[in-house]
């Protein structure tokens, strides 16, 4: 049975109970899940790093470092979609407003209910992005 870390932005460190963050690189903490094919294992909140010189670009290391391969949001730029895509992080999306807990997020996730994040929903930073 495969295992995977799945991780989803946060807004708090309350685990499965924390609310979404919308947007992958701004989040101040991200909230990593154990799932073993449909079951839901151990959970743990990493907090993210400062988000300056390198932007959401670091973030990406950090979840590559922990063993993340999967992520959920709403929310993220091309740089950090083309680099999870080469650190073999698959990207799926999830409104906020469809998920607004991590918990939520989780489900949809174990569910299958959540479709591939494309290239054609990442952020331009003009501020208009569509999440």
């Amino acid at each position: 049975m495969r295992t995977i870390t799945l991780a989803v932005p946060s807004a708090t460190a309350d685990g499965l109970a924390g609310q979404r963050s919308e947007h992958f690189g701004h989040c101040p903490f991200f909230t990593l899940v154990a799932i073993e094919g449909n079951d839901v294992g151990a959970v743990r909140v990493l907090a993210n790093i400062e988000h300056g010189k390198g932007g959401c670009l670091k973030p990406v290391a950090l979840l590559a470092e922990n063993g993340v391969g999967a992520l959920v949001c709403g929310g993220m730029g091309h740089g950090p979609y083309q680099k999870m895509k080469r650190h073999g992080i698959e990207v799926y999306f999830a409104a906020l407003r469809q998920c607004p807990d991590v918990r939520s997020a989780v489900d949809a996730f174990v569910d299958g209910r959540l479709p591939p994040f494309s290239l054609g929903q990442v952020c331009t930073g003009s501020g208009a992005c569509r999440h």
